[in-house]
């Protein structure tokens, strides 16, 4: 009994913590795990897509495919296990209801059409067979980090995915000023080729109707827009398969995202 308790001990001792942090691509209830394109973990290993064993008291329930979420992971001699799993859940500094058209995660998104850079109409049924990443911007963003950032993602995308069953849509939320000319403009600066990756407008009901969608708020503030940020990945079949929440997550994890619904 003392060897054996010298033994769990040791064992113990011989455990490591290391702190994870990144997106996730797939849940497995059953199986308690989770699949997730991780940041790079110190000490430990490079940036890559992996499955982590949970463990049993934590609650995965609302780890949905998008979601970014930090989490200790415990490395023993036998098994690895993630806890404390915390989902990085973007918060308004002021409280506004949720689109009324919403959808939830594996909804079929209804067709809707919009105005590429080139004013072609377009339809989201246009790309069925497709994986689509979508997102929303405007060309007059002030801010590096938001705007900016979402368009260098899709900027690698479109270099990284080229040749395979992708579409990107960036639809503008400020369509009264980004019409198809500075659209055009806006797409020039990001290399967008106009094929893989189109960018849309419309009117300010058509844009408020599909950003609902997918669950974006904005208005008008002080000669900008304040805005909650959402990337949505669209399976070949039109469902809505994720839902990214904020810019700060990194092009590598969104391209993984986009390959688990290419499979």
């Amino acid at each position: 009994m003392k060897y054996l308790a010298l033994l769990a001990l040791a064992l113990t001792g011989c455990a490591r913590n290391y702190r994870v942090s990144g997106l996730i691509l797939r849940t497995d209830p059953a199986a308690r795990t989770i699949l997730v394109s991780h940041s790079p973990i110190d000490r430990y290993m490079p940036a890559m897509a992996m499955n982590f064993h949970v463990a049993p008291h934590e609650d995965i329930s609302k780890l949905t495919p998008g979601t970014r979420v930090d989490f200790d992971l415990r490395v023993g001699q036998r098994e690895s296990m993630a806890r404390h799993l915390k989902p990085q859940i973007a918060k308004l500094d002021v409280p506004v209801p949720a689109p009324s058209n919403q959808l939830a995660i594996g909804a079929a998104v209804p067709d809707f059409e919009l105005i590429d850079q080139s004013n072609r109409r377009v339809r989201l049924s246009d790309f069925r067979g497709r994986v689509v990443a979508l997102d929303f911007i405007y060309t007059r963003c002030p801010l590096p980090d938001v705007c900016p950032r979402l368009s260098a993602n899709f900027s690698y995308i479109a270099r990284h995915m080229r040749g395979r069953d992708v579409q990107l849509l960036s639809i503008t939320i400020d369509p009264q000023f980004d019409t198809p000319p500075v659209l055009t403009e806006y797409a020039h600066r990001y290399s967008g080729d106009g094929i893989l990756w189109r960018f849309l407008t419309g009117s300010p009901g058509e844009i408020r109707s599909v950003s609902g969608m997918f669950g974006l708020i904005y208005w008008p503030e002080e000669g900008s827009i304040t805005h909650t940020v959402a990337t949505a990945v669209i399976t070949r079949d039109g469902l809505l398969a994720a839902i990214i929440e904020g810019s700060k997550y990194r092009p590598e994890q969104l391209r993984d995202l986009i390959e688990q619904n290419l499979q």
